[in-house]
Protein backbone atom coordinates (compact mmCIF):
# COMPACT_ATOMS: atom_id res chain seq x y z
CA UNK A 1 0.00 0.00 0.00
CA UNK A 2 3.16 2.31 0.47
CA UNK A 3 4.83 1.87 -2.24
CA UNK A 4 1.43 2.23 -4.67
CA UNK A 5 0.81 5.78 -2.54
CA UNK A 6 5.20 6.73 -3.65
CA UNK A 7 3.83 5.72 -7.02
CA UNK A 8 0.76 7.73 -7.11
CA UNK A 9 2.80 11.18 -5.46
CA UNK A 10 5.31 10.50 -8.21
CA UNK A 11 3.33 10.41 -10.78
CA UNK A 12 0.88 13.57 -9.47
CA UNK A 13 4.74 15.38 -8.97
CA UNK A 14 5.39 14.63 -12.70
CA UNK A 15 2.22 15.71 -13.78
CA UNK A 16 2.59 19.03 -12.14
CA UNK A 17 6.14 19.65 -13.74
CA UNK A 18 4.71 18.80 -16.94
CA UNK A 19 1.90 20.91 -16.31
CA UNK A 20 4.05 23.87 -15.04
CA UNK A 21 6.34 23.46 -18.02
CA UNK A 22 3.60 24.12 -20.81
CA UNK A 23 2.92 26.92 -19.23
CA UNK A 24 6.32 28.51 -20.45
CA UNK A 25 6.54 26.40 -23.63
CA UNK A 26 3.01 27.70 -24.36
CA UNK A 27 4.44 31.48 -24.56
CA UNK A 28 5.06 31.12 -28.01
CA UNK A 29 1.24 31.62 -28.66
CA UNK A 30 0.78 34.53 -26.91
CA UNK A 31 0.26 37.97 -28.17
CA UNK A 32 2.93 40.60 -28.63
CA UNK A 33 1.75 42.31 -25.27
CA UNK A 34 0.54 39.23 -23.36
CA UNK A 35 4.02 37.79 -23.85
CA UNK A 36 5.70 41.19 -22.62
CA UNK A 37 3.46 40.98 -19.59
CA UNK A 38 3.74 37.65 -18.71
CA UNK A 39 7.68 38.19 -18.80
CA UNK A 40 7.56 41.27 -16.70
CA UNK A 41 5.62 39.43 -14.10
CA UNK A 42 8.24 36.54 -14.16
CA UNK A 43 11.21 38.73 -13.50
CA UNK A 44 9.29 40.18 -10.92
CA UNK A 45 8.89 36.88 -9.17
CA UNK A 46 12.35 36.04 -10.17
CA UNK A 47 13.61 39.05 -7.88
CA UNK A 48 11.35 37.95 -4.84
CA UNK A 49 13.52 34.16 -5.09
CA UNK A 50 16.77 35.92 -5.40
CA UNK A 51 15.96 38.59 -2.41
CA UNK A 52 16.84 35.42 -0.08
CA UNK A 53 20.22 36.56 1.58
CA UNK A 54 20.74 32.66 2.99
CA UNK A 55 19.32 30.34 0.06
CA UNK A 56 18.29 32.50 -3.43
CA UNK A 57 15.91 30.18 -5.47
CA UNK A 58 16.69 30.26 -9.35
CA UNK A 59 13.71 28.93 -11.19
CA UNK A 60 12.09 31.85 -12.26
CA UNK A 61 15.38 32.87 -13.53
CA UNK A 62 16.18 29.52 -15.43
CA UNK A 63 12.43 29.79 -16.74
CA UNK A 64 13.47 33.13 -17.87
CA UNK A 65 16.58 31.95 -19.87
CA UNK A 66 13.66 29.17 -21.13
CA UNK A 67 11.07 31.41 -22.43
CA UNK A 68 13.84 33.42 -24.06
CA UNK A 69 14.94 30.25 -26.40
CA UNK A 70 11.46 29.93 -26.87
CA UNK A 71 10.35 33.29 -27.93
CA UNK A 72 13.59 33.91 -29.89
CA UNK A 73 12.09 33.23 -33.57
CA UNK A 74 9.39 36.27 -32.88
CA UNK A 75 9.65 39.02 -34.99
CA UNK A 76 12.29 41.44 -34.56
CA UNK A 77 10.23 44.07 -32.87
CA UNK A 78 8.21 41.88 -30.57
CA UNK A 79 11.71 40.11 -29.53
CA UNK A 80 13.45 43.69 -28.67
CA UNK A 81 10.15 44.59 -26.43
CA UNK A 82 10.77 41.39 -24.84
CA UNK A 83 14.53 41.82 -24.32
CA UNK A 84 13.66 45.35 -23.18
CA UNK A 85 12.57 43.72 -19.77
CA UNK A 86 14.45 40.90 -20.00
CA UNK A 87 17.91 42.60 -20.23
CA UNK A 88 16.83 45.03 -17.25
CA UNK A 89 16.51 42.13 -15.32
CA UNK A 90 19.90 40.56 -16.08
CA UNK A 91 21.08 43.79 -15.08
CA UNK A 92 20.29 43.71 -11.55
CA UNK A 93 20.79 40.04 -11.47
CA UNK A 94 24.56 40.21 -12.99
CA UNK A 95 25.22 42.72 -10.51
CA UNK A 96 23.65 40.86 -7.45
CA UNK A 97 25.93 40.82 -4.15
CA UNK A 98 25.44 37.12 -3.97
CA UNK A 99 28.37 36.15 -6.58
CA UNK A 100 26.67 32.26 -7.40
CA UNK A 101 23.78 34.09 -8.28
CA UNK A 102 25.59 36.91 -10.95
CA UNK A 103 27.79 33.75 -11.94
CA UNK A 104 24.85 31.98 -13.03
CA UNK A 105 23.02 35.39 -14.67
CA UNK A 106 26.76 35.68 -16.72
CA UNK A 107 26.42 32.35 -17.81
CA UNK A 108 23.00 32.33 -19.01
CA UNK A 109 23.37 35.57 -20.82
CA UNK A 110 26.36 33.77 -22.27
CA UNK A 111 24.01 31.09 -23.94
CA UNK A 112 21.10 33.64 -25.26
CA UNK A 113 23.53 35.84 -26.78
CA UNK A 114 25.34 32.57 -28.38
CA UNK A 115 21.94 31.41 -30.08
CA UNK A 116 20.77 35.13 -30.54
CA UNK A 117 24.08 35.83 -32.86
CA UNK A 118 23.43 32.58 -34.69
CA UNK A 119 20.85 34.20 -36.53
CA UNK A 120 22.87 36.87 -37.77
CA UNK A 121 21.49 40.73 -37.98
CA UNK A 122 19.84 42.00 -40.72
CA UNK A 123 21.29 45.13 -42.39
CA UNK A 124 19.67 48.55 -41.14
CA UNK A 125 18.45 46.54 -37.65
CA UNK A 126 20.61 47.13 -34.14
CA UNK A 127 19.40 44.22 -31.94
CA UNK A 128 22.72 42.87 -31.24
CA UNK A 129 23.64 46.22 -29.66
CA UNK A 130 20.23 46.16 -27.31
CA UNK A 131 20.77 42.30 -26.73
CA UNK A 132 24.47 42.37 -25.48
CA UNK A 133 24.55 45.73 -23.13
CA UNK A 134 24.14 43.77 -20.06
CA UNK A 135 27.45 43.04 -20.32
CA UNK A 136 28.60 46.06 -20.82
CA UNK A 137 26.61 47.27 -17.80
CA UNK A 138 27.77 44.09 -15.98
CA UNK A 139 31.28 45.25 -16.71
CA UNK A 140 30.87 48.67 -14.88
CA UNK A 141 28.65 48.09 -12.43
CA UNK A 142 29.68 45.10 -10.69
CA UNK A 143 33.29 45.15 -8.72
CA UNK A 144 33.60 41.68 -8.45
CA UNK A 145 36.73 40.45 -10.00
CA UNK A 146 35.27 37.27 -10.00
CA UNK A 147 32.05 38.15 -12.30
CA UNK A 148 33.92 40.65 -14.80
CA UNK A 149 36.99 38.60 -15.46
CA UNK A 150 33.88 35.91 -16.41
CA UNK A 151 32.66 38.77 -18.49
CA UNK A 152 35.69 39.19 -20.02
CA UNK A 153 35.73 35.42 -21.05
CA UNK A 154 32.27 35.03 -22.58
CA UNK A 155 32.52 37.78 -24.84
CA UNK A 156 36.08 37.00 -26.21
CA UNK A 157 34.24 33.35 -26.81
CA UNK A 158 31.45 34.89 -28.58
CA UNK A 159 33.81 36.73 -30.77
CA UNK A 160 35.78 33.53 -31.24
CA UNK A 161 32.76 31.51 -32.57
CA UNK A 162 30.66 34.38 -33.74
CA UNK A 163 32.46 37.02 -35.29
CA UNK A 164 31.26 36.43 -38.83
CA UNK A 165 27.33 36.89 -37.57
CA UNK A 166 28.16 40.31 -34.65
CA UNK A 167 27.46 43.63 -36.77
CA UNK A 168 26.12 46.36 -34.13
CA UNK A 169 26.97 44.31 -31.45
CA UNK A 170 30.79 44.97 -31.94
CA UNK A 171 29.94 48.53 -30.57
CA UNK A 172 29.25 47.07 -27.11
CA UNK A 173 32.15 44.46 -26.87
CA UNK A 174 34.57 47.11 -27.37
CA UNK A 175 32.83 49.28 -24.78
CA UNK A 176 33.00 46.25 -22.54
CA UNK A 177 36.70 45.88 -22.91
CA UNK A 178 37.22 49.38 -22.87
CA UNK A 179 35.62 49.80 -19.55
CA UNK A 180 37.46 47.20 -17.79
CA UNK A 181 40.73 48.79 -19.11
CA UNK A 182 39.86 51.75 -17.52
CA UNK A 183 38.93 50.35 -14.45
CA UNK A 184 42.62 48.47 -14.63
CA UNK A 185 44.57 51.32 -15.41
CA UNK A 186 45.85 52.13 -12.48
CA UNK A 187 46.52 48.71 -11.13
CA UNK A 188 48.19 48.53 -14.29
CA UNK A 189 50.64 51.25 -13.88
CA UNK A 190 50.93 50.18 -9.61
CA UNK A 191 51.84 46.78 -11.74
CA UNK A 192 54.80 48.39 -13.89
CA UNK A 193 55.91 49.99 -10.69
CA UNK A 194 56.94 47.30 -9.00
CA UNK A 195 58.21 45.72 -11.92
CA UNK A 196 60.59 48.58 -11.73
CA UNK A 197 61.13 48.24 -7.67
CA UNK A 198 62.85 44.87 -8.37
CA UNK A 199 65.87 45.25 -7.89
CA UNK A 200 67.09 42.01 -9.15
CA UNK A 201 66.59 42.35 -12.72
CA UNK A 202 67.41 46.23 -14.10
CA UNK A 203 66.37 45.45 -17.68
CA UNK A 204 63.20 44.55 -17.07
CA UNK A 205 63.16 47.76 -14.43
CA UNK A 206 64.16 49.66 -17.13
CA UNK A 207 61.62 48.32 -19.88
CA UNK A 208 58.85 48.67 -16.97
CA UNK A 209 59.61 52.86 -16.93
CA UNK A 210 59.84 52.76 -20.70
CA UNK A 211 56.28 51.63 -20.76
CA UNK A 212 54.81 54.08 -18.21
CA UNK A 213 55.80 56.44 -19.99
CA UNK A 214 53.68 55.00 -22.72
CA UNK A 215 50.97 54.99 -20.70
CA UNK A 216 51.62 58.93 -19.99
CA UNK A 217 51.18 59.05 -24.02
CA UNK A 218 47.52 56.99 -24.07
CA UNK A 219 46.09 59.36 -21.03
CA UNK A 220 47.55 62.41 -23.73
CA UNK A 221 45.89 60.99 -26.81
CA UNK A 222 41.98 59.69 -25.00
CA UNK A 223 41.49 62.36 -22.56
CA UNK A 224 38.17 62.44 -23.60
CA UNK A 225 37.88 58.36 -22.97
CA UNK A 226 38.74 59.18 -19.56
CA UNK A 227 36.49 62.17 -19.06
CA UNK A 228 33.39 60.56 -20.63
CA UNK A 229 33.72 57.29 -18.76
CA UNK A 230 32.15 56.72 -15.16
CA UNK A 231 31.51 54.47 -12.43
CA UNK A 232 29.79 54.09 -8.84
CA UNK A 233 32.87 54.46 -6.94
CA UNK A 234 34.17 57.17 -8.23
CA UNK A 235 32.62 60.81 -7.07
CA UNK A 236 35.10 63.22 -9.53
CA UNK A 237 33.95 66.23 -11.28
CA UNK A 238 34.57 65.52 -15.11
CA UNK A 239 37.11 68.02 -15.85
CA UNK A 240 39.48 66.55 -12.88
CA UNK A 241 38.77 62.40 -14.11
CA UNK A 242 41.66 62.55 -16.92
CA UNK A 243 43.53 63.66 -13.53
CA UNK A 244 42.67 61.24 -11.20
CA UNK A 245 42.22 58.24 -13.27
CA UNK A 246 45.41 59.28 -15.58
CA UNK A 247 48.27 61.27 -14.99
CA UNK A 248 47.84 61.15 -11.25
CA UNK A 249 48.62 57.17 -10.87
CA UNK A 250 51.91 57.80 -13.65
CA UNK A 251 53.41 60.29 -11.67
CA UNK A 252 52.84 59.33 -8.37
CA UNK A 253 54.04 55.93 -9.24
CA UNK A 254 57.09 57.42 -10.64
CA UNK A 255 57.94 59.67 -7.44
CA UNK A 256 57.39 56.20 -5.08
CA UNK A 257 60.11 54.90 -7.83
CA UNK A 258 62.27 57.50 -7.24
CA UNK A 259 61.94 57.24 -3.52
CA UNK A 260 62.57 53.31 -3.34
CA UNK A 261 65.18 52.55 -6.12
CA UNK A 262 68.60 52.73 -6.35
CA UNK A 263 70.53 55.16 -8.25
CA UNK A 264 70.75 54.21 -12.20
CA UNK A 265 66.48 53.31 -12.24
CA UNK A 266 65.48 56.45 -9.85
CA UNK A 267 67.60 58.70 -12.17
CA UNK A 268 65.71 57.41 -14.80
CA UNK A 269 62.37 57.51 -13.11
CA UNK A 270 63.11 61.11 -12.17
CA UNK A 271 64.36 62.08 -15.92
CA UNK A 272 60.95 60.56 -17.24
CA UNK A 273 59.27 62.21 -14.57
CA UNK A 274 59.81 65.54 -15.45
CA UNK A 275 59.88 64.50 -19.32
CA UNK A 276 56.05 63.78 -18.87
CA UNK A 277 55.82 67.11 -16.90
CA UNK A 278 57.07 69.01 -19.78
CA UNK A 279 55.85 67.26 -22.68
CA UNK A 280 52.12 66.89 -21.97
CA UNK A 281 51.32 70.07 -19.05
CA UNK A 282 49.88 72.57 -21.29
CA UNK A 283 47.28 70.40 -20.99
CA UNK A 284 46.94 70.53 -16.98
CA UNK A 285 44.78 72.52 -15.24
CA UNK A 286 46.18 75.16 -12.52
CA UNK A 287 44.93 73.26 -9.69
CA UNK A 288 46.22 70.31 -10.67
CA UNK A 289 50.00 71.92 -10.76
CA UNK A 290 49.50 72.07 -7.07
CA UNK A 291 48.55 68.18 -6.51
CA UNK A 292 51.43 67.53 -8.48
CA UNK A 293 54.26 69.18 -7.07
CA UNK A 294 53.32 67.90 -3.51
CA UNK A 295 54.10 64.59 -5.38
CA UNK A 296 57.33 66.36 -6.95
CA UNK A 297 58.05 67.03 -2.62
CA UNK A 298 57.66 63.47 -1.58
CA UNK A 299 60.59 63.16 -3.51
CA UNK A 300 63.12 65.26 -0.21
CA UNK A 301 60.71 63.71 2.02
CA UNK A 302 63.11 60.72 3.02
CA UNK A 303 66.24 62.69 3.32
CA UNK A 304 64.59 64.39 5.80
CA UNK A 305 64.22 61.82 8.07
CA UNK A 306 67.15 61.40 10.36
CA UNK A 307 67.70 57.63 10.12
CA UNK A 308 68.50 58.47 6.08
CA UNK A 309 71.66 60.41 6.53
CA UNK A 310 74.08 57.76 6.15
CA UNK A 311 72.66 57.99 2.09
CA UNK A 312 72.06 61.33 2.19
CA UNK A 313 75.39 62.32 0.87
CA UNK A 314 75.10 60.67 -2.44
CA UNK A 315 71.31 61.81 -2.57
CA UNK A 316 72.45 65.34 -2.38
CA UNK A 317 75.03 65.12 -5.31
CA UNK A 318 73.28 63.06 -7.24
CA UNK A 319 69.13 62.96 -7.09
CA UNK A 320 69.01 66.00 -5.42
CA UNK A 321 70.64 68.29 -8.00
CA UNK A 322 69.20 66.44 -10.79
CA UNK A 323 65.43 67.15 -9.18
CA UNK A 324 66.18 70.87 -8.29
CA UNK A 325 67.55 71.48 -11.78
CA UNK A 326 64.17 69.49 -13.34
CA UNK A 327 62.08 71.74 -10.91
CA UNK A 328 63.30 74.95 -12.23
CA UNK A 329 63.84 73.63 -15.67
CA UNK A 330 59.52 72.99 -15.55
CA UNK A 331 58.75 75.99 -13.44
CA UNK A 332 60.47 78.31 -15.73
CA UNK A 333 58.86 76.25 -19.12
CA UNK A 334 55.31 76.83 -17.73
CA UNK A 335 56.42 80.37 -15.68
CA UNK A 336 52.65 81.86 -16.48
CA UNK A 337 50.47 79.41 -14.42
CA UNK A 338 52.76 78.13 -12.11
CA UNK A 339 54.20 81.54 -10.31
CA UNK A 340 50.85 82.24 -8.99
CA UNK A 341 50.33 79.00 -7.11
CA UNK A 342 53.39 77.52 -6.58
CA UNK A 343 56.32 80.11 -6.20
CA UNK A 344 56.24 80.15 -2.58
CA UNK A 345 55.84 76.44 -2.06
CA UNK A 346 59.61 76.32 -4.83
CA UNK A 347 61.12 78.30 -2.63
CA UNK A 348 60.47 77.12 0.56
CA UNK A 349 61.87 73.54 -0.73
CA UNK A 350 64.98 75.11 -2.41
CA UNK A 351 65.76 76.82 1.06
CA UNK A 352 65.71 73.54 3.06
CA UNK A 353 68.35 72.41 -0.35
CA UNK A 354 70.37 75.36 1.11
CA UNK A 355 70.74 74.35 4.22
CA UNK A 356 71.91 71.10 3.99
CA UNK A 357 75.37 71.27 5.03
CA UNK A 358 78.37 71.02 3.42
CA UNK A 359 76.11 71.61 0.05
CA UNK A 360 74.46 74.63 0.91
CA UNK A 361 76.87 77.04 -0.92
CA UNK A 362 76.34 74.87 -3.62
CA UNK A 363 72.74 75.20 -3.98
CA UNK A 364 72.35 78.92 -2.97
CA UNK A 365 74.39 78.98 -5.89
CA UNK A 366 71.96 77.25 -8.08
CA UNK A 367 68.76 79.53 -6.65
CA UNK A 368 70.61 82.59 -7.57
CA UNK A 369 71.59 81.71 -11.46
CA UNK A 370 69.13 79.14 -12.45
CA UNK A 371 66.16 81.07 -13.15
CA UNK A 372 67.43 84.56 -14.18
CA UNK A 373 63.91 86.09 -14.13
CA UNK A 374 62.05 88.58 -12.86
CA UNK A 375 59.85 85.68 -10.89
CA UNK A 376 63.23 84.01 -9.64
CA UNK A 377 64.71 87.05 -8.57
CA UNK A 378 62.35 88.25 -6.67
CA UNK A 379 61.12 85.11 -4.93
CA UNK A 380 65.33 85.00 -4.43
CA UNK A 381 64.88 88.21 -2.48
CA UNK A 382 62.05 86.73 -0.75
CA UNK A 383 63.23 83.83 0.80
CA UNK A 384 66.33 85.28 1.77
CA UNK A 385 64.92 87.91 3.92
CA UNK A 386 62.76 84.98 5.55
CA UNK A 387 66.31 83.21 6.05
CA UNK A 388 67.50 86.27 7.43
CA UNK A 389 64.60 86.63 10.15
CA UNK A 390 64.58 82.63 10.88
CA UNK A 391 68.54 83.35 11.49
CA UNK A 392 67.92 85.99 13.85
CA UNK A 393 64.86 84.76 15.51
CA UNK A 394 67.05 81.50 16.51
CA UNK A 395 70.13 83.47 17.46
CA UNK A 396 67.69 85.75 19.59
CA UNK A 397 66.33 81.77 20.92
CA UNK A 398 69.81 80.95 21.66
CA UNK A 399 70.54 78.79 18.98
CA UNK A 400 73.35 78.02 16.42
CA UNK A 401 72.82 77.72 12.98
CA UNK A 402 73.58 74.76 12.94
CA UNK A 403 70.83 73.53 14.86
CA UNK A 404 68.35 75.25 13.06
Amino acid sequence: MAHLQESVGETSSQSVVVAVDRIFTGSTRLDGNAIVDFVRWLCAVSMDELASTHQPRMFSLQKIVEISYYNMNRIRLQWSRIWQVVGDHFNKVGCSPNEDVAIFAVDSLRQLSMKFLEKGELANFRFQKDFLRPFEHIVKKNRSPTIRDMVIRCVAQMVNSQAANIRSGWKNIFSQHFAAAIDSFQDAVKCLSEFVCNAAFPDTSMEAIRLIRHCAKYVSERPQALREYTSDDMNVAPGDRVWVRGWFPILFELSCIINRCKLDVRTRGLTVMFEIMKSYGHTFQKHWWHDLFRIVFRIFDNMKLPEQQTEKTEWMTTTCNHALYAICDVFTHFYEPLSEVLLADIFKQLQWCVRQAPFGAIERGRLQTSGGGKGWREGGREAEEEEEEQEKQNKEAGLTGEGT
